[in-house]
C-alpha cells in the first residue's frame, strides 16, 4: 500500500512540475474564463434585465386630451414592465415615419398613439350600443389604436404587450361603462323609490368579481423559481467551459509523454495504468477549484465595481462545492477519454477543442437554454456541461440546496465514472502494446 502511494506521489509530483514549466499556458487557463465571465456580464447586464422584469421602453403620443387618453397613459405610466415616454399634443403629431424612425433606431421598443377625441368617440359609441343615443344617428365607429413596435423585436413580446394593452383598453371600456349604469341608476332613482320590490340601481367604481392572479413565484414555491441575471448565467458557464477546457492540456501532456517513453520507465516501477492516469487527475483538479473560486470572487467584487450584477451564490456552500467536484471529475475523465484514444497531440487537440465547444453550444453555455427551442432544450440536457450548469443555478438562482443539486451531481459523477473506466482500460491496453 505504501509502495502505491509513493507512486501515486510520483506521478502527482511530475504531472505538477509538467504543469509549472508552462507558466504562460497555466495563467490562462484561469485569465481566460474571468475575462470572458467579464467581458460577457457587462455586456449582457440589460438584456438579461429586460428578460428578467420584462420592462420595455415604450412611447405614448396622447392627441386626446381627454379622460380615455389620461387613463391609458396612467395606467402603462404606473407598470413595471414599461418605461414610459408620453408625448401629449393638440396640433400635428409625429408622423408615422418618424415613429418608424426612432423605433428602427432602437429609441424605444414599442409606439402607439391615441387619436384625438378619443373619449368623445369612445363614450358615443358606448352610449349607442347600450341604446342612449337618439335613433337615426350616424352609427359611431370602434376607436383604433395602432401599435407600433421596433423590427428586432421577438414575436412573443409583441403579443405580451399587445395584451397588455388590450387588457387597459378593456379597463377603460369597463370603467366607462360602469359611468353609463351609474347616470341610469341615478335617473331611475326616483321611479325606484315609488315602486315596491325594485331594487336601486347601483354601479360600483370597479368590478373585481375575480381576484388578481399571482405571480406563481409568490404561491408557496419550495424555492424561487428566478430567470438568471447575466453574472448568474455567465459565471457558472464559463467556469464549466474552462473546467472541460483542461482537456486539450491534459491530452496533450499524456500523448507526448507516452511518446517520450516516460510513461513507461514509471511502468517499469511496477506502477498500474490506474495510478499513472490518478497523477494526473488531482493537479487538474486543483486547477478546477481555483478557476471556481477566482471566477465566483470576481463575480461577487469585481463585476459591482465596474457597473454589472453582483453575484449571489445562495446559502449552500457544501451544494457548491457537491457541483463543482462533480464537474471537475467529469471534465477530467472526458480529458482522459479523448487522450487515452487520441495518436498525436493534433487529434487530441481538434477533437478535444471541437467536442467541448459542441457540449457547450448545446448545453446553454454559450447560447442559454432559456432561449432555446423546446427540441434544442431536449438535447442540451444530454450534454455533461448542462448538468453542471443546472447545478450552479439551482444554488445561485433557485436558492437550493444539497437535496436539489444531487440528480445533476449523479449525472456527473456516473459520467465521470464511464469515461475513467474506459480511460484506464484503453490506456492499460496501450501501455500494454507498448511494452
Amino acid at each position: 500500500m505504501l509502495t502505491i502511494f509513493h507512486r501515486l506521489a510520483a506521478a502527482v509530483i511530475k504531472e505538477i512540475r509538467l504543469i509549472l514549466r508552462d507558466k504562460e499556458a497555466l495563467i490562462i487557463l484561469f485569465i481566460m474564463p474571468m475575462v470572458f465571465v467579464l467581458i460577457l456580464s457587462l455586456a449582457l447586464r440589460d438584456s438579461f434585465h429586460e428578460r428578467a422584469g420584462v420592462r420595455f421602453a415604450l412611447l405614448i403620443v396622447n392627441q386626446d386630451r381627454g379622460p380615455v387618453g389620461d387613463k391609458l397613459v396612467e395606467i402603462f405610466s404606473q407598470s413595471a414592465n414599461f418605461r414610459t415616454e408620453v408625448v401629449t399634443t393638440n396640433g400635428p403629431a409625429p408622423s408615422a415615419a418618424a415613429l418608424d424612425a426612432d423605433l428602427r433606431a432602437g429609441r424605444y421598443k414599442f409606439a402607439f398613439r391615441i387619436p384625438p377625441k378619443t373619449s368623445e368617440r369612445a363614450l358615443r359609441r358606448v352610449q349607442q350600443q347600450l341604446g342612449l343615443q337618439p335613433t337615426g344617428k350616424v352609427p359611431e365607429a370602434s376607436v383604433a389604436l395602432t401599435l407600433l413596435s421596433d423590427p428586432t423585436v421577438r414575436g412573443d413580446q409583441r403579443a405580451l404587450v399587445q395584451a397588455a394593452l388590450n387588457r387597459a383598453l378593456q379597463g377603460v371600456e369597463s370603467g366607462m361603462l360602469l359611468q353609463q349604469f351609474a347616470a341610469i341608476g341615478k335617473r331611475l332613482a326616483p321611479f325606484a323609490a315609488n315602486v315596491p320590490g325594485v331594487p336601486a340601481l347601483r354601479a360600483p367604481k370597479t368590478l373585481d368579481a375575480f381576484a388578481e392572479v399571482k405571480d406563481p413565484d409568490e404561491t408557496g414555491k419550495p424555492y424561487k423559481e428566478q430567470t438568471p441575471t447575466s453574472v448568474q448565467q455567465n459565471a457558472p458557464a464559463w467556469t464549466m467551459l474552462a473546467m472541460f477546457f483542461l482537456v486539450i492540456p491534459l491530452s496533450v501532456t499524456l500523448i507526448k509523454e507516452r511518446q517520450v517513453g516516460s510513461l513507461t520507465r514509471l511502468q517499469s516501477m511496477g506502477a498500474p495504468a490506474w495510478v499513472l492516469l490518478a497523477g494526473k487527475i488531482l493537479p487538474y483538479f486543483v486547477i478546477n477549484q481555483v478557476q471556481l473560486v477566482l471566477i465566483l470572487l470576481e463575480g461577487m467584487y469585481v463585476l459591482p465595481r465596474l457597473g454589472g450584477d453582483v453575484l449571489t451564490i445562495g446559502n449552500a456552500p457544501e451544494a457548491i462545492a457537491l457541483v463543482s467536484v462533480a464537474a471537475s471529475l467529469a471534465a477530467i475523465g472526458f480529458g482522459l477519454l479523448i487522450a487515452s484514444f487520441s495518436r498525436t497531440p493534433e487529434q487530441a487537440t481538434t477533437f478535444g477543442a471541437t467536442s467541448v465547444l459542441v457540449l457547450a453550444a448545446v448545453g446553454g453555455i454559450m447560447v442559454p437554454k432559456l432561449v432555446m427551442p423546446p427540441a434544442m432544450q431536449r438535447l442540451g440536457d444530454l450534454s455533461p456541461m448542462s448538468w453542471g450548469l443546472e447545478g450552479f443555478l439551482d444554488i445561485f438562482v433557485r436558492g437550493g440546496g444539497v437535496a436539489e443539486v444531487l440528480p445533476e451531481c449523479s449525472q456527473l459523477l456516473v459520467f465521470a465514472a464511464i469515461c475513467l473506466i474506459i480511460a484506464v482500460w484503453q490506456f492499460a491496453r496501450r501501455m500494454a502494446n507498448v511494452s
